[in-house]
Parts: structure tokens; C-alpha cells; sequence
């Protein structure tokens, strides 16, 4: 499915994680929501890097409304639709993963990365957010390793704070280094950068992918939504209702919702 001329593999997450943890290739994968998708669109160094990824998979579930009203036969239908749409989303997941394909979260993915690297000991690393205006990143910085290992005590990682002045030293650290595995927390466009950059010159690490916060919540620094708000997919909900910075998130969200359906229906 093609958003914006950038399209979105089709996916079945057990097939997949399966596939990118036998390390036999190279693998990029980014998690372009809505946000990003926008970006895109004035953007062409942008879509260009976006576009070197191996995987582009979906997670917000707005994707899984635009890939609805995409499928129906109008503008004006996919309009007078929208609710059924919406309905879908809410009550009808298996059947719109069973018509498009799984949502891949990248917290879960995350998470059963992790699990896969501990286990069979493979070594990964970290690249985090360099912040130092952010006091409460920062105290969280310093105790990371820490709170990484008393979580998984079998996993070898190794972990950076991204400072641009330090990213030579940095990526050769990485390239001689064991680990197989890269993940980026660093914020949009810079992440891609910097994956980019670091493919070409680490051979050792096979795959390759941004994020975001998932790490905040697996040494809780920040509390992901309960179960149930994921299962009805409003985690969005309540990270907004919970989280600081209700402004700036508002905004993206109206960004993510209304701009960005917006755009589908005016591009269909």
C-alpha cells in the first residue's frame, strides 16, 4: 500500500521478526507514522532516506484509516465512510489485519528484540538522545545501564548518548565492536541520518532501526499504556492525557489525524 508514493510493506509480524533476527543480510526498518509520512511530502531529502529503508512498517493506527479510505472507490465516498472506518479501527482489528496486514508496533518489536538478543546473546546497541537541556533525560541517562541490565541481566549492549561532536568516535566504537543490532531514540530525520551514515561504514551490525521511546518505557522512565488502551489502539490517548507538554502534543496529534487525512483524501 502506497501513501504519499511511499509504500508500506504488507507483513505478518511473526514471519517478519523471525525473518530479520537470522542476521543473514542487512535490514533497515523504520516505523513511518503520520507525522513522518507528512514530512515527506516537502521534504525529499527527507522521503529520499525514508526510502532506503529495507522495511517501512505500520504502526499508528491512522495509517490503518488511510489505508481504507485509499481502498474506497471516492473522495466523496471515503468521506461519508469515515465512521464506519473509525468503527473498524476500534472493534474490527483482525479483520483489517487480515484484509492489509499487522500492525507492527515498535515498542513491541522493541521489546521482542530484546528478548531474541538476550537469550541467544547477541550483542546490540543503543543510540540515545543527546539533550542536555532535558534535566530529567539526562538524570535518566546516567542510570540507564543500570536499570537496562537489572531488566535483562544476559544482554550485551553497548550504549552512546548521540552528541554530533562525538560522532566519529562513536562510529568507530560501533565498527569494532560485536554487536549485530542498532537502535536509534534520536528524533525524526536526524534518526535516519545517522542510520544511514553508520550502515555504510559498520558492516558487523545486520539490522538496522529507529525507536523512538520504546526504551523510556522498558526501564520505566516513562509508564506505557495499560493493556487495555493498546488493545482498542488509544495508547496516543493516553500518553496525551498522561505525558507533559499537552500543547505540543495536541498539535501533533491534530497533525497526525486531521492534516494527514486530510491529505489522503485530497491526494486519492
Amino acid at each position: 500500500m502506497e501513501i504519499f508514493w511511499i509504500n508500506i510493506n504488507k507483513l505478518n509480524y511473526k514471519k517478519f521478526l523471525s525473518e530479520i533476527t537470522k542476521f543473514e543480510e542487512k535490514n533497515i526498518i523504520f516505523t513511518p507514522n503520520p507525522e513522518i509520512l507528512l514530512k515527506t511530502t516537502d521534504n525529499k531529502k527527507f522521503k529520499s532516506l525514508i526510502k532506503k529503508a529495507s522495511y517501512l512498517t505500520p504502526d499508528w493506527i491512522w495509517l490503518f484509516l488511510a489505508f481504507q479510505i485509499i481502498d474506497s472507490n471516492s473522495k466523496l465516498l471515503s468521506i461519508i465512510l469515515l465512521p464506519y472506518y473509525f468503527f473498524n479501527i476500534i472493534f474490527r482489528k483482525n479483520y483489517l489485519y487480515k484484509k492489509y496486514w499487522d500492525r507492527i508496533c515498535w515498542s513491541d518489536l522493541t521489546k521482542d528484540l530484546l528478548d531474541v538478543s538476550s537469550n541467544q546473546k547477541i550483542k546490540i546497541t543503543i543510540l540515545d538522545l543527546y539533550i542536555p537541556e532535558d534535566k530529567n533525560k539526562v538524570i535518566s541517562q546516567k542510570t540507564f545501564k543500570k536499570d537496562l541490565e537489572a531488566k535483562y541481566s544476559n544482554l550485551e549492549f553497548d550504549y552512546f548518548i548521540y552528541n554530533p561532536d562525538k560522532k566519529d568516535e562513536i562510529i568507530n566504537k560501533i565498527k569494532t565492536s560485536k554487536s549485530k543490532i542498532l537502535f536509534s531514540t534520536l528524533w525524526m530525520q536526524k534518526q535516519e541520518e545517522s542510520i544511514i551514515e553508520i550502515m555504510k561504514e559498520c558492516n558487523n551490525i545486520k539490522l538496522w532501526l529507529w525507536i523512538w521511546s520504546s526504551f523510556d518505557y522498558i526501564i520505566w522512565f516513562q509508564k506505557r499504556a495499560p493493556k487495555l488502551w493498546r488493545t482498542f489502539w488509544i495508547e496516543w490517548l493516553y500518553r496525551l492525557l498522561t505525558g507533559p507538554q499537552k500543547i505540543n502534543r495536541l498539535k501533533r496529534l491534530y497533525n497526525a489525524i486531521f492534516v494527514f487525512i486530510f491529505q489522503i483524501i485530497k491526494n486519492k
